[in-house]
């Protein structure tokens, strides 16, 4: 198994891709720290885990400082360490410029952006002491390439995710500590089947590839940058788009 006894976070994993992950990762052997907002992360874990000896769920707002710190508190004295962290925690307000408010631009701001940075700022002491670690921040292609069907805060927003690991991962490779993001594109979860299939076939306009993307192909690539076979990458933003996207 890629990830034996490795212990990591999933922000953002009471569901979609989060909870995709989570799943993956138990699969390979990781002990999984499940954190999100809602309450209902609890009983997800004893779902994915009825035993609860590989699982440990924690409730709290990526946008608060301190109960962010707290949670990775609690983490450490479940697990004693963190390997490594998966910032997917992420919400997306769609308003066209000239009916974008302030406050529907920093809620997407803080929970994207600023969660990441208060996530990794809080982790990577103790990935330091351990002289090695792994940050996955979920980017998006709307970051890349300001596609159709995501507002400006939320473009904005997975930028920044890429700028932040880019940064991070020159600050804090001499420390052992790899950063990578992974951007995907369009991805069927349950939020995306709402739409209309129209909808969700204009998102994928362009792409190469027949095959739609799934939460698994998302939670392969990053069981792929959590495992020692990503050791000779960092600083790099994996683009999962079926082709939208070609450089």
């Amino acid at each position: 198994m890629e990830l034996q006894d490795l212990v990591c976070i999933i922000t953002g994993s009471g569901k979609g891709l989060g909870l995709a992950m989570a799943e993956k990762f138990l699969r390979e052997g990781a002990r999984v720290a499940l954190w999100d907002r809602s309450e209902t992360v609890k009983e997800i874990a004893s779902i994915i885990d009825p035993a609860g000896e590989r699982t440990f769920s924690v409730t709290a707002d990526v946008r608060d400082e301190k109960q962010v710190s707290e949670a990775v508190s609690r983490i450490m004295g479940r697990f004693c360490r963190i390997d490594v962290l998966v910032y997917n925690a992420g919400i997306s307000r769609h308003k066209p410029l000239e009916e974008m408010t302030v406050e529907i631009w920093n809620e997407v701001i803080d929970t994207n952006l600023k969660g990441a940075f208060l996530c990794c700022k809080a982790v990577a002491p103790f990935m330091k002491e351990q002289k090695r670690g792994k940050i996955i921040n979920i980017a998006s292609l709307g970051g890349r390439t300001g596609r159709p069907g995501v507002g400006v805060n939320y473009a904005a927003s997975k930028a920044g995710v890429v700028g932040i690991t880019q940064l991070l991962a020159k600050e804090l490779g001499a420390s052992g500590i790899y950063v990578n993001a992974i951007a995907p594109g369009p991805i069927l979860t349950e939020q995306t089947r709402q739409y209309p299939p129209e909808v969700f076939a204009s998102w994928n306009a362009g792409r190469t590839i027949v095959k739609d993307g799934l939460p698994e192909d998302v939670a392969d690539a990053a069981v792929f940058l959590a495992s020692r076979r990503s050791d000779w990458v960092t600083g790099v933003t994996l683009d999962l788009n079926g082709g939208i996207l070609i450089h």
